[in-house]
């Protein structure tokens, strides 16, 4: 983020306006056809704002990301210092899959959007990919890994992998639910609040029925 983006210690509504266009125009055409011209023509701005406030249109998909972990990521990475016994490690867990579908299920158009730079980060990676993933996937997918380990503590890595993935899977294949694929992974005919409360029950019940603390593993 350009320090020029602020002003009194407030990001000026400008530096917004280019995100969300961007954010919504990444989503839409991908990183490679998503040009500089086509957002400052949805932002209402000019092109050199857009390089005034971001620099580039790398740094300013890179920034999207930036946001998106800070409001959403972020604060699943502390749930493994919260831990010490059975109930709190199962608290924990349930933050963590809840926050999963909420990412991939909720019905809110900025989370729709993430879901989709995500969705494409996995299917059609861009030269980013590997440095997004370090700085801003990584992070949320290792804090499950560790909620898992904590349970397993004395599994090989072979095994801890073939449970960590099976379970993560069952949060991350709503990902990929554009037409006509959301009709498999998603039930239809319910509002979609209940179909998250639903699915989050199922996949903690399968995570807990196999699964307890047995010791906070020192990372």
């Amino acid at each position: 983020m350009a320090s020029s983006s602020r002003e009194d210690g407030k990001i000026l509504p400008t530096y917004w306006q280019i995100l969300d266009a961007a954010r919504e125009l990444f989503a839409k055409n991908g990183f490679r056809d998503t040009t500089i011209r086509m957002i400052s023509k949805k932002a209402k701005v000019n092109g050199a704002s857009v390089n005034y406030y971001f620099r580039s249109k790398s740094a300013l998909y890179e920034a999207i990301f930036h946001e998106a972990f800070e409001k959403m990521g972020k604060p699943t990475t502390g749930l493994v210092s919260t831990v010490v016994d059975q109930k709190t490690w199962e608290a924990a867990v349930d933050a963590w899959v809840t926050f999963m579908l909420t990412l991939f299920l909720k019905e809110d158009p900025e989370i729709s959007l993430v879901r989709q730079l995500v969705a494409r980060e996995r299917s059609m990676p861009t030269q980013y990919c590997n440095d997004l993933f370090g700085e801003f996937f990584n992070p949320v997918v290792d804090t499950f890994r560790k909620l898992v380990r904590m349970a397993m503590p004395d599994a090989s890595e072979e095994e801890l992998q073939c449970v960590f993935v099976s379970y993560l899977g069952q949060c991350t294949c709503f990902m990929h639910r554009d037409p006509p694929w959301d009709k498999v992974v998603v039930c239809q005919s319910i509002p979609r609040s209940r179909w998250i409360q639903m699915m989050r029950k199922q996949i903690l019940a399968n995570i807990t029925s196999r699964l307890s603390f047995k010791r906070n593993t020192q990372f």
